[in-house]
């Protein structure tokens, strides 16, 4: 068996580097490559796949029909008036119609090239593989059903979307290949594919090249870590006069602080580049998360449903855009004391926010911002209670969000030296803490 999984690495290694050329990092990278061994997918005349980009219900038709090995019909006739018979995509529309998988809107149109919410491509895919569901309750919205099913089956957690988040092309791989898993009765978790591997990586200092840099981030690694045990990974983003190191030694994510060192949470530390000297502004650098999650996913045993940011000060700004772009990859973020990101949320996760009121760095009202757009993004109604999250006070917490994506601001917290813009003292078993249950505080 063990032969076998490196041998089957070592193949989807080498296809991720013949097979499409911008997929090597990407979190999707081995249901992209189980899709395109099988035949159901190919690359564009550039080589690649694009996976961040939204896809269209036509493209998604197709690769869920092949998937689900239905026979292609040639029609007679164009089924829906905004397609017709030269079109690629009308055979496998047409095809879907006639099994009653998909429908028509209102003025009988089908929409081929509108991009596909995640909900859309959970009902087309679990009608294409026949999976028998219940009818809807009274006083449910037609979805639920597909959501509730995906979720306890571990096909996508719920907490990872809304009803206004629209899939791309890599999590449609990534859904795609969990449903037909199940259809074929296999039961599904969320642990990395090194999960039957002993752990290759050790605590430390590690290089990967990004964009023809090297880049540094440092490792800690669960002295207990082995095979068959996943852990939890955060990333941790340091601010912008400091680097990696000092923000591991303060941030203290390991567990020092008590005397102990802590044993559920993988933990890394990127280094930023350029101006400032530690600029987080380049694209790059969400090039660099991408990296250092799906190297350390590959060779430790990884919860792929356990992935969180925390930043401080400028890195909080990073901690905040990685959980807006990376909503599907991210399930939880912390920010301290910034200003933070509001430009390209388009999906859900749930966030701590904390800010003290005398911050003579970043602007007081940055919160408000960044409060505001995750209640948004989140689907949060006005409703709000006061709590705390251990040793962080003074919480202001949304109580009705999307299932799982908790908003909270936070306000009073002793720090180092009684500086304002400082890391909580007591701030990294707490946040800790809130990433271990968020469920409990997302209730």
């Amino acid at each position: 068996m063990k032969l076998f999984i490196i041998l089957f690495l070592s193949l989807f290694s080498f296809g991720s580097t013949y097979a499409f050329t911008d997929i090597e990092n990407n979190w999707y990278k081995q249901s992209i490559l189980e899709l395109k061994e099988s035949g159901v997918i190919n690359w564009f005349n550039d080589w690649t796949y694009l996976p961040e980009d939204k896809t269209s219900r036509a493209e998604l038709l197709k690769i869920i029909l092949n998937s689900a090995g239905i026979e292609i019909v040639e029609p007679e006739e164009s089924c829906f008036t905004d397609i017709f018979m030269w079109n690629w995509f009308t055979k496998y529309i047409c095809t879907w119609t006639s099994l009653w998988v998909v429908n028509w809107y209102n003025d009988w149109t089908f929409k081929p090239n509108s991009k596909v919410s995640v909900i859309e491509a959970l009902a087309f895919s679990a009608r294409a593989f026949e999976i028998d569901l219940w009818e809807t309750p009274e006083g449910e919205q037609w979805f639920e059903r597909y959501q509730e099913f995906a979720h306890d089956s571990n096909i996508i957690p719920i907490h990872s979307y809304t009803v206004d988040t629209l899939i791309s092309r890599g999590q449609a791989a990534e859904l795609l290949v969990r449903m037909k898993k199940h259809a074929d009765g296999e039961r599904l978790d969320y642990k990395s594919v090194w999960c039957e591997m002993n752990p290759s990586l050790t605590s430390g200092s590690y290089n990967i090249e990004i964009d023809g840099v090297q880049r540094n981030y440092l490792l800690y690694v669960p002295s207990g870590m082995s095979k068959w045990k996943e852990m939890s990974l955060a990333v941790a983003f340091h601010g912008r006069t400091n680097n990696n190191q000092q923000v591991r030694d303060y941030m203290q994510l390991w567990g020092g602080r008590y005397g102990y060192k802590q044993d559920d949470f993988i933990v890394a530390y990127p280094a930023g580049v350029g101006a400032g000297p530690f600029s987080w502004s380049q694209q790059s650098n969400i090039k660099l998360f991408d990296a250092i999650i799906t190297k350390v996913s590959e060779e430790l045993c990884v919860d792929r449903d356990a992935v969180f940011t925390v930043g401080h000060s400028l890195g909080s700004y990073m901690s905040n855009k990685t959980s807006c772009l990376r909503w599907d990859v991210v399930r939880a973020m912390v920010w301290v004391a910034s200003s933070g990101y509001r430009w390209d949320c388009t999906g859900p996760a749930a966030s701590l926010i904390t800010h003290l009121e005398w911050d003579p760095l970043a602007g007081y009202a940055g919160w408000v911002g960044a409060y505001n757009i995750k209640s948004e993004i989140n689907i949060c109604e006005d409703e709000e209670r006061d709590t705390r999250v251990w040793d962080i006070r003074s919480c202001t917490q949304k109580t009705s969000c999307t299932d799982g994506n908790t908003v909270l601001f936070c306000n009073d917290y002793a720090t180092y030296w009684n500086d304002q813009h400082s890391w909580p003292k007591d701030g990294s078993d707490d946040m800790l803490d809130f990433f271990r249950d968020i469920d409990k505080y997302s209730e």
